[in-house]
């Protein structure tokens, strides 16, 4: 709950309850918190100072007032016409057998939480779009691209697997020489943040749907499933993408390293490492439920049954 007046010379956000992040003229993260008010001009941020009992009465007022008019109006439709956040349609890549991608907004969340290597939880600012696939590639789009297909259980719409990191960017090297991005983006393994934000889908439970396993999202049973199955099988999550929690594990961009303390914008992991962040469920081993914010981590030279990948389009890096 906060407020936020401005004029052509200033501006003043107060926060009466919650946190609000934001950067400021020199692109520096900053946040103002519960009962603390921040002044700000073409020059920058001012000093956050504590809000004043009778500004947090006249404060409060205004928020009420805000939520008893908001009644009235569909939210979501409204903020969908926010320009840079509308929705787009999905991304066809045609020259891997109409591959959907899905459009991810820019926006923020709380990666982690966790222990050990998902510790601490922080705060991560998205400040470009992307998109992402709908499902997982496939044994079928890969071959289209690539050749062949080195998967152990050979189907075409299972996800490819028996892959290493490398034929993983290999994949999206050919497609941006084939089918030619628009102008800023390319072809690319997702970030880890930006493949958390894409599972949460603007959740923040242990799982995208909450917090117990559920096997009609995800197929995993109490017993286990003991194979790969067709992508796209069980339910999606809120923005549409599936088996992110099942099927096989994903190769990700980012090298492994400990997360950053604090606010991290466009995070895109160590610059140098010696092994592979990996995400989401597999059927190996079976019945294996992972989090949004569990890491995995593996030499990029491996080839296993169960590991595969996700293509993204995002401006360039």
């Amino acid at each position: 709950k906060f407020g936020l007046s401005a004029d052509s010379d200033s501006t003043e956000l107060a926060v009466l309850e919650g946190r609000v992040g934001f950067l400021d003229a020199n692109q520096k993260a900053k946040s103002v918190e519960t009962a603390q008010k921040v002044a700000g001009s073409e020059d920058g941020a001012g000093e956050v100072d504590a809000l004043a009992e009778s500004e947090k009465v006249e404060l409060a007022k205004a928020v009420a007032d805000s939520q008893e008019s908001a009644s009235e109006y569909d939210l979501t439709r409204l903020a969908n016409t926010v320009e840079g956040y509308a929705p787009k349609p999905n991304y066809i890549v045609k020259s891997a057998l109409n591959m959907e991608l899905i459009w991810c907004p820019p926006g923020s969340f709380i990666m982690g939480p966790g222990s050990g290597r998902e510790s601490p939880a922080h705060p991560v600012i998205l400040t470009q779009g992307f998109y992402l696939g709908k499902y997982e590639v496939t044994q079928k789009e890969y071959k289209k691209v690539m050749g062949n297909n080195p998967s152990r259980y050979k189907e075409e719409n299972f996800p490819v697997d028996m892959i290493n990191w490398e034929n993983a960017l290999s994949f999206c090297e050919a497609l941006n020489k084939k089918d030619r991005p628009p102008k800023g983006l390319l072809f690319a393994l997702p970030t880890e943040a930006q493949w958390e934000y894409a599972c949460r889908a603007g959740t923040s439970s242990e799982f995208s749907w909450g917090t117990r396993v559920d096997p009609f999202n995800t197929g995993f049973s109490k017993t286990g499933l003991n194979r790969i199955l067709e992508v796209g099988t069980f339910k999606p999550n809120q923005w549409g993408f599936y088996d992110m929690h099942g099927n096989v594990v994903e190769w990700i961009n980012d090298w492994f390293g400990a997360y950053s303390k604090g606010i991290n914008i466009d995070p895109d992991g160590p610059k140098v490492g010696t092994q592979k962040v990996t995400r989401g469920g597999s059927w190996n081993p079976p019945g294996k439920i992972i989090p949004s914010a569990l890491r995995g981590v593996l030499p990029i030279d491996r080839r296993t049954s169960g590991v595969g990948f996700r293509l993204c389009l995002a401006p360039a890096r």
